[in-house]
């Protein structure tokens, strides 16, 4: 008797674009591709594959207005149960901050991260924003408004993914503190260099009421021996400090002191930290870039959990014995337009 055969899946969909199917089966080909590369090889093509699905996931979310849901059941690369029912390795998930590589940071650009970010409300890929940055920004030749559009895509878009909370939160707050702490966390999270400053020399100098600009250059210098840029990166991380309203500055010195931010700021910085659901103790906080990098005082930090809880975007927030602990209740998406609402009518 003649085997029946299975009926084969359709290469085109209805309207002509490439099925679901036969985009999971390229997939899933060059996924059992990589597996026979040697050890090292295979290893740095599935990370390129992950990033370049997480890059196109970000742009779907962008401009869908919300995130892509997971598979509960099968993942990308399962193959059918009728196909092959053993389960195929899950693909690791990439941070949206991974660890930032050491480098020049010779141009703040602060000012125009200030002026900027918030209008690429249109925009809904990184296409769109390079485009829209290289038209607006004000410099005289094309290529260097084009070479400034890359830095500040790669500064606050890591990867070249457009999130879906970056720029409705900078366009909720445009012209308020909130603005510049959220920009300056951003920046912290992506130059190394900055984060630096922030965690080895600035937080240490609070007892002191800041640190000189001659210290803050030649740790710089420590950590970029081969640059020839040390003074000019000096100049660019106390800018940034200063511009974003973290701290102020003299000729002389970066003048920082404990200091509060606002609801909306930390609501949308403690989801950036922790942008799953989940149950965190409050040290996470008390002694994490939100204090360290920020100088947001703890107490104030505290008060502003249970304001959270009170406008529903934590679930709980518990202070027994030693066992302090917050749970969030919603995933970074999902908590965007409760924060903008927050934004909103917060006069800072």
């Amino acid at each position: 008797m003649a085997k029946s055969k299975r009926p084969q899946r359709p290469v085109v969909s209805a309207n002509g674009s490439p099925s679901v199917e036969s985009v999971v089966e390229t997939v899933r080909a060059v996924w059992t591709a990589v597996e026979g590369a040697e050890n090292a090889d295979r290893a740095k093509l599935k990370k390129d594959i992950t990033q370049t699905i997480n890059r196109l996931r970000g742009r779907v979310e962008g401009m869908i207005g919300k995130p892509v849901s997971q598979p509960s059941e099968r993942s990308l690369f399962d193959a059918s149960t009728d196909d092959q029912p053993t389960p195929k390795e899950p693909l690791p998930v990439s941070p949206r901050f991974p660890e930032p590589t050491l480098r020049v940071y010779g141009k703040d650009l602060a000012e125009h991260a200030l002026k900027h970010i918030p209008k690429l409300t249109a925009c809904t890929s990184i296409d769109d924003i390079r485009k829209h940055l290289t038209d607006s920004l004000r410099f005289n030749s094309q290529a260097t408004r084009r070479r400034n559009a890359n830095y500040l895509i790669s500064r606050y878009f890591p990867g070249e993914v457009v999130h879906p909370d970056v720029i409705p939160f900078a366009a909720a707050v445009e012209g308020k503190p909130a603005l510049g702490d959220a920009l300056f966390y951003l920046t912290a999270r992506t130059e190394k260099i900055v984060a630096l400053v922030a965690d080895e020399l600035v937080f240490p100098s609070l007892a002191l009421g800041g640190v000189s600009r001659t210290k803050i250059r030649d740790f710089i210098q420590s950590q970029l021996p081969n640059s020839k840029s040390a003074s000019q990166i000096g100049v660019s991380v106390v800018g940034t400090y200063q511009t974003f309203g973290v701290a102020t500055a003299t000729r002389t010195k970066l003048n920082v002191s404990l200091r509060e931010g606002s609801l909306a700021a930390f609501a949308y910085i403690l989801h950036l930290e922790f942008p799953e659901p989940g149950m965190y103790s409050f040290e996470r906080i008390l002694e994490g870039p939100l204090h360290r990098w920020l100088l947001w005082d703890q107490q104030w930090m505290v008060r502003q959990l249970y304001r959270l809880r009170e406008a529903g975007l934590l679930s709980k927030v518990s202070e027994i014995d030693r066992m302090r602990q917050f749970t969030t209740k919603f995933p970074l998406a999902q908590a965007v337009q409760p924060i903008v609402a927050l934004a909103k009518e917060s006069p800072t």
